[in-house]
């Protein structure tokens, strides 16, 4: 007998996807192959500045096969999701990058793929031709067109995953049963239910269409977990999988989880690896570079720090080593580096080389003593 369980905070009647079990564990590469599309969801959440045909592999832009294998090495990858964009407006790169990790990592490396297109059967063999193991469609607006049927139906045919993937909208209960029964009646794999978002893409348009957010420190649409549960309990003894991802669990599991397996791969011997994959170090800024290299210099031979607790960063006059070196030694460095140091600071940031920085605590300025 089926009943909804809980898997890492989401709903689910069945077992999740292949695809979905690697992103839990970090072990999806992203793979933003480009931001054009132009099935034009008023829901979208894609930055503005994404919108273009541009490359991403995780946080990384990219420009060409190799960097996406460097990439998904960084995180130990053992797959990657194949999303945009739409990638299917530019098929053609979507099958020379999938080519490409399918002969370096080998045939088990699991690649998905998400499109709001109608495929042809010409289009989907040759997805599968070049290694795809998953596909999921999105019905563009829930609008669930007859060319889209054909397409879910001619893919249902092949020797691989075919699912579905939608926002649980808040009003558009009608539109989600009838997504759910044609997968049903079609014997789908999946149905994946996303919460519905508000992003600073979208923030506007959803404003004016009245929705709004169910508290101040989330972006999930109230009323948007409330229809999950109402369809899941509807579809609970339904032959495929019905999962229910969550906002909280994007970042809390699928981000973080992939994080952590880059800071362990990237992190450097001065670095602490925090909880949710953000990595802790000491920044001090100095006047210039030569006021760097003394710096370096004398922490290295008159405090006796090994040199592989520092790194610099002469472009931008940083000096990067552990917070527990800086907080045992940061009134010696003032007293002996005076007139160098412009700024200490603890900082918390994604593990890449100039990653985005989520805390700053400056323990020092100069031009504030």
């Amino acid at each position: 007998m089926r009943r909804i369980t809980r898997w890492h905070g989401n709903k689910i009647t069945a077992k999740p996807s292949a695809g979905c079990k690697l992103c839990a564990l970090g072990a999806k590469l992203v793979l933003f192959i480009t931001g054009d599309c132009d099935s034009n969801c008023f829901y979208c959440p894609v930055a503005k500045e994404r919108r273009k045909d541009i490359i991403f592999a995780n946080e990384q832009e990219i420009k060409s096969p190799i960097e996406v294998i460097q990439e998904a090495k960084m995180i130990f990858a053992k797959g990657a999701g194949i999303t945009g964009g739409d990638p299917a407006i530019t098929l053609k790169r979507v099958i020379e990058y999938l080519s490409v990790l399918k002969q370096e990592f080998g045939e088990n490396f699991h690649c998905h793929l998400y499109t709001s297109y109608s495929l042809t059967k010409k289009q989907l063999d040759e997805l599968i031709t070049a290694g795809l193991d998953e596909i999921r469609f999105h019905p563009p607006r829930l609008n669930l067109t007859n060319e889209m049927k054909k397409s879910i139906e001619e893919s249902r045919k092949l020797e691989w995953i075919t699912g579905i993937e939608i926002p649980v909208i808040p009003d558009k209960e009608q539109s989600i049963i009838e997504i759910i029964d044609f997968a049903v009646d079609n014997n789908l794999h999946f149905i994946n239910l996303n919460e519905f978002e508000i992003t600073e893409a979208n923030f506007e348009i959803l404003n004016k269409m009245n929705y709004e957010s169910k508290g101040a420190a989330s972006a999930a649409v109230m009323g948007s977990e409330e229809l999950a549960y109402k369809v899941l309990k509807r579809y609970k003894k339904s032959p495929i999988a019905i999962h229910y991802c969550t906002s909280q669990y994007k970042d809390k599991v699928q981000l973080r989880n992939r994080l952590i397996r880059r800071a362990k791969n990237y992190s450097k011997p001065f670095d602490t690896i925090l909880n949710d994959g953000l990595i802790a170090r000491s920044r001090i800024k100095t006047k210039s570079v030569q006021d760097l290299h003394k710096l370096q210099k004398s922490i290295i031979e008159d405090f006796e720090v090994d040199n592989h607790m520092i790194e610099i960063d002469a472009k931008n006059c940083y000096l990067f080593t552990s917070w527990q070196i800086v907080n045992t030694l940061q009134d010696s460095f003032l007293e002996y580096f005076k007139e160098e140091i412009v700024s200490i600071e603890i900082i918390h940031q994604y593990p890449y080389d100039g990653g985005f920085i989520t805390y700053l605590e400056p323990l020092f300025e100069k031009d504030k003593i």
